[in-house]
């Protein structure tokens, strides 16, 4: 697995360097964040350039693991050669640091979860989840956007 790892970062590397045609590293306002997911990593590099930093995540078994390119406006869940899921500082009104009850006032009731609660958003090409993470007061600690079906 080291040697995959480390043959996808030269890869990539060399992929990136220098790619022609940056756009802004921040996503328009007026965009649902939701239809980055899916986004190929041609696309993604064509569209935010090089990412300010790229690491693991492993998961619970190997098919689970992950690639994160982290940007300003975001970090960028990559598996096989696809965005599935995203990490934002803000999406649909809600906010990193917003308490609980203005996140119900604005998403609605949620599924709750120890330290979690997932709302479901409108489908696009696949089913989607907004996940938003409590800190121990209460307040927003995560925004997360994933396929629900991953």
């Amino acid at each position: 697995m080291k040697s995959k790892g480390l043959f996808f970062l030269i890869v990539l590397w060399f992929f990136t360097a220098g790619w022609p045609g940056r756009l802004s590293a921040q996503a328009p306002a007026n965009q649902d964040p939701a239809l980055l997911i899916g986004l190929t990593l041609t696309e993604l590099v064509g569209r935010f350039g090089t990412p300010k930093a790229v690491y693991p995540v492993r998961g619970m078994a190997a098919w689970q693991d992950d690639v994160v390119f982290t940007y300003d406006s975001g970090e960028f869940y990559i598996y096989g050669n696809r965005v599935w899921q995203l990490k934002l500082p803000s999406a649909y009104g809600v906010k990193t640091g917003d308490p609980r009850g203005a996140v119900v006032r604005i998403q609605g009731e949620g599924k709750d979860f120890e330290g979690y609660t997932l709302f479901q958003l409108p489908s696009k090409v696949w089913p989607l989840i907004l996940r938003v993470n409590w800190d121990a007061s209460n307040r927003v600690s995560g925004i997360f956007i994933y396929r629900s079906d991953f």
